[in-house]
């Protein structure tokens, strides 16, 4: 059991607790003891937190007097929460547990449940099947009272079988088909279950970690060895050792099957349709962000996730790969972006579905204009570009909030523009007033255009103007520093590296670089 014990006054520890109180299906237990070991008193969380409890513990070891507020025990009741706690149920309806709770100080509720009860019933319960307002204790979604409440047990044994590269969208909507079709009840799952073959598989494990549905995994072996007739298929055993996944696996250490195999067309990889004998397919142009993948945008994993073929530049493709498993890998180096967008609308027309990987975000220095022009006029094949989380930002937020009002974003390289536009925008945007943030600040083949690009800026700006440099964004190895305009002409850079130059009101609050907006002002 999580919980927080205050040693002192009650009115100290109401006070720190209260900026964090959410929510009582959540909040943790928070029990207040005085400093002689006289009271134990719970104050958050008594029932379904186990505060209540604890509390009777922890006097029972001190010789102490627990202090317990809650109705219900006041008055030796039923409650429903608590109850719920001890035997791993969820709750439908909080507000219909609290109504439960009130009714039963006064009258008896009747409950009915599809398991047998063993025992006598708790105070303040009685067995029925109708009324007005009663509790069931199910995982069907059934309303037997004209006001249920439902305490739902985990008990549930979801069975996945899938094709390699499933969505998370796919999985939750051929779970939530399947549930709704036999009115089952999805807080009643217990986990999701498959084969080893699966267990690094991004869309599945991404639906269980969004619904808060542990994933559990076992060997073709072990479900082989699951007693029992199953839907047979020879596609399924020639994949996986087993000719059924997901009912062995839902069956293995359950009662009975619900609910048999049931095809969900969502199951199948929705990257790609059949149009006659023309297998069509598209590009995903990705961000993929500075490159780890806490930083990576819903839509991105999933497009990865898709995905046949992932092409980039050999760094960013190093990025995502440990990830996505399974994948054809196709990289290009530097200075051969035209034809790394190339091959990427050619894997497409063959009946691929391939993720070209940027970093940052795909249009903004990366290849989303690119492929569009190289597709031209064609419909075919689809793109689809999906955002990524840029330089300017990720490493902004290192740093602190240096861009919170008007900005520009330069880069130094002069590969593909002439360094006297450069020079006009950097000079412009010092005139405007705006922050800066510049990409491409050196490389080996041109070592000295951030000490150039300082000299046009200091024409306008002063010395002591707030900048500060981010390098490795997001990645091993990253590191930041604040220092002057001054300073950073002399700074040491390279192509990992995103310097900022602040505005005229840009400061230091607390070792962080921000830029005011003037919210305080209005």
């Amino acid at each position: 059991m999580d919980a927080l014990i205050f040693v002192g006054a009650a009115g100290i520890a109401v006070r720190e607790i209260a900026p964090y109180v959410r929510d009582k299906r959540t909040d943790p237990a928070v029990l207040g003891l005085d400093e002689r070991a006289n009271f134990v008193i719970p104050l958050l969380s008594g029932h379904i937190g186990g505060a209540n409890a604890l509390a009777r513990r922890l006097a029972a070891a001190l010789g102490a007097t627990a202090v317990v507020t809650t109705a219900t025990d006041v008055n030796g009741k039923f409650s429903v929460d608590t109850w719920a706690a001890e035997h791993g149920c969820a709750i439908s309806d909080m507000g219909g547990a609290k109504q439960i709770s009130a009714e039963i100080l006064e009258h008896s509720v009747p409950v009915c449940s599809d398991f047998p009860i063993q025992g006598p019933l708790p105070g303040g319960l009685v067995l029925g099947e109708s009324g007005e307002l009663g509790i069931y204790v199910g995982y069907r979604c059934s309303a037997p009272f004209l006001h249920t409440l439902r305490l739902v047990p985990r008990v549930l044994r979801v069975g996945v079988g899938c094709r390699r590269g499933i969505s998370r969208e796919a999985v939750e909507e051929a779970i939530g088909k399947v549930f709704a079709e036999n009115r089952l009840d999805p807080a009643a799952i217990l986990g999701v279950f498959s084969i080893d073959l699966k267990e690094h598989e991004p869309g599945l494990l991404a639906a269980c970690a969004a619904h808060g549905w542990p994933a559990h995994f076992y060997s073709a072996s072990q479900l082989q060895a699951v007693p029992g007739e199953f839907t047979g298929s020879d596609f399924v055993r020639a994949v996986t050792g087993v000719e059924n996944v997901c009912e062995r696996a839902a069956f293995l250490d359950a009662e009975r099957l619900l609910v048999k195999k049931q095809p969900a067309t969502a199951l199948r990889l929705p990257s790609r349709r059949n149009i006659g004998r023309q297998t069509l397919a598209k590009v995903f142009v990705v961000g993929i962000g500075p490159g780890n993948y806490e930083n990576m945008t819903v839509r991105a994993d999933r497009a990865l996730a898709e995905c046949d073929v992932i092409v980039g530049y050999p760094v960013y493709v190093d990025l995502v790969k440990d990830r996505y498993p399974g994948k054809e890998l196709v990289s290009t180096p530097m200075t051969q972006e035209a034809r790394r967008c190339q091959m990427a609308l050619d894997l497409a027309k063959s009946g691929k579905t391939v993720a070209l990987v940027c970093s940052g975000d795909s249009g903004i220095y990366g290849m989303a204009a690119l492929v569009y022009e190289l597709r031209g006029e064609n419909s075919e094949p689809e793109v689809e570009v999906v955002p990524g989380l840029t330089a300017a930002c990720s490493g902004g937020a290192v740093l602190g909030a240096p861009l919170t009002h008007d900005f520009a974003v330069i880069s130094l390289s002069d590969r593909l523009t002439p360094w006297e536009t450069i020079e006009n925008r950097l000079r412009c945007a010092a005139e405007g007033n705006f922050a800066i943030a510049i990409y491409n600040p050196a490389s080996h083949g041109r070592p000295d255009h951030l000490k150039r690009a300082c000299d046009i800026l200091l024409r306008v700006l002063p010395e002591e103007r707030l900048c500060g440099i981010v390098r490795n964004i997001g990645r091993e190895g990253q590191s930041s520093r604040i220092l002057t305009l001054g300073e950073l002409q002399a700074a040491d850079v390279d192509m990992f590296c995103t310097v900022f130059v602040g505005n005229s009101s840009t400061k230091v609050v607390n070792g962080a670089l921000i830029t005011p907006r003037g919210y305080r002002n209005v």
